[in-house]
């Protein structure tokens, strides 16, 4: 990597790019920023400590069962007529999703920087049980922040984690909510270790995050070379936070001629709608008030990517031009998911149904032998209660 290479950031203070258009930062009270620096100082040994890098990769295979596979949808792509489709299968790693290998990281690293206890917030539900999993294994305590209005929507995964040994504690909301009250707790408890679901909130944690999940796209590269002898000309994912998609980028952000598409819920869509502001520890494009002094947002089906902001590294990626942002309506991902379970048999979560509808829309203009690589980052197993209240007879 070269030092103008969009894959070296943030710099030392946590920002993406410079001067007054620079993302992300440390915005935070004078409580936070000593556990903050500690956290960054233990990342930053444990990443050139070979023996803690062989330890996650030993787990990585093991425990979580990476790689993924990389998956030719065949059907779909008759179906469709235009370009080859890749999935990206995310979802067949152990708790079912991309979460799992960012919470098996933090939680290694909080192990290895002898904390006691573990918080984390979740919107669908799939990092708690992740993190859950993960906190289990290696016997460690472990809180999760959810707001109710998620918790009564994604059961599942609150089962599963409560079966691991986990606490959940409800918060009125959504994943805006639970964000805010984990980094709460975590400020006035320095025995625990705030495990970041996502490439959001203060230095360090969306470069810790970005660490952990660009696993995605070196397994992608090394994939798409053995089995078509060449890298796909295009990857798409959808864009809540944002770390199934800087997992699955972050490899090629210095490779233009790959084409890099991010989709959010169009009902929450900050990159799209949003303007820069500051709020939970970072500047970026995020859904607010002309005053910036209060954030809006609306609902989405897919409660992991509903989310009134978006990682700093995404905003600076926009504005850049080095990704593109669209975004994918409750209808669409709905069609996405009816389309991908008839054809390739595959229950997807509806978050990256999301990324499916851009997917879609991409791939029929495009020639035969164009290479789309879609990730597909979770399974649909939480999501069936609402997808069967909104499209069930669809199927009768």
């Amino acid at each position: 990597m070269t030092k103008n290479s969009y894959k070296t950031g943030p710099d030392e203070l946590g920002y993406f790019g410079s001067g007054e258009s620079a993302m992300g930062g440390m915005a935070v009270g004078e409580t936070l920023m000593p556990v903050l620096h500690e956290l960054n100082q233990g990342f930053e040994e444990a990443i050139k400590d070979q023996s803690f890098l062989d330890e996650f990769d030993y787990h990585c295979k093991h425990y979580i069962g990476r790689p993924s596979p990389l998956y030719y949808a065949e059907n779909l792509t008759k179906k469709l007529g235009g370009a080859k489709i890749l999935f990206k299968r995310e979802h067949l790693n152990h708790t079912l999703s991309h979460k799992v290998t960012n919470s098996l990281f933090q939680v290694l690293l909080a192990k290895r920087m002898k904390k006691r206890a573990l918080i984390c917030e979740s919107g669908a539900g799939q990092h708690f049980s992740a993190t859950a999993a993960v906190a289990a294994k290696f016997d460690m305590p472990l809180t999760g922040v959810m707001g109710d209005i998620d918790i009564a929507r994604v059961n599942q995964n609150i089962i599963k984690a409560k079966h691991y040994g986990a606490e959940l504690k409800s918060v009125p909301g959504t994943l805006k909510e639970a964000i805010t009250e984990a980094i709460k707790t975590f400020s006035s408890n320095p025995d625990y270790a705030y495990i970041c679901g996502s490439v959001v909130s203060s230095a360090p944690y969306p470069r810790i995050v970005q660490f952990a999940q660009s696993v995605i796209g070196r397994e992608i590269r090394e994939q798409s070379m053995e089995q078509e002898g060449r890298l796909p000309d295009m990857l798409i994912a959808c864009c809540g936070g944002g770390s199934n998609l800087i997992g699955m980028i972050h490899e090629f952000l210095d490779e233009p001629e790959i084409i890099k598409i991010g989709v959010e819920a169009a009902e929450t869509a900050a990159l799209s709608n949003g303007t820069p502001g500051i709020m939970q520890g970072m500047k970026t494009y995020m859904l607010q008030t002309d005053d910036g002094s209060k954030s809006l947002g609306g609902s989405s089906l897919g409660a992991g990517i509903q989310y009134f902001s978006v990682g700093p590294q995404h905003s600076f990626l926009r504005d850049q031009g080095i990704v593109k942002y669209t975004s994918a309506t409750d209808k669409e991902i709905l069609e996405a998911y009816k389309l991908i379970a008839s054809t390739e048999g595959i229950c997807s979560a509806l978050e990256p149904m999301a990324g499916a509808a851009e997917l879609i829309k991409q791939a029929k203009n495009k020639p035969k032998d164009y290479l789309i690589c879609l990730n597909l980052c979770g399974t649909g197993e939480k999501d069936l209660n609402t997808i069967q209240e909104h499209i069930g007879k669809d199927f009768e």
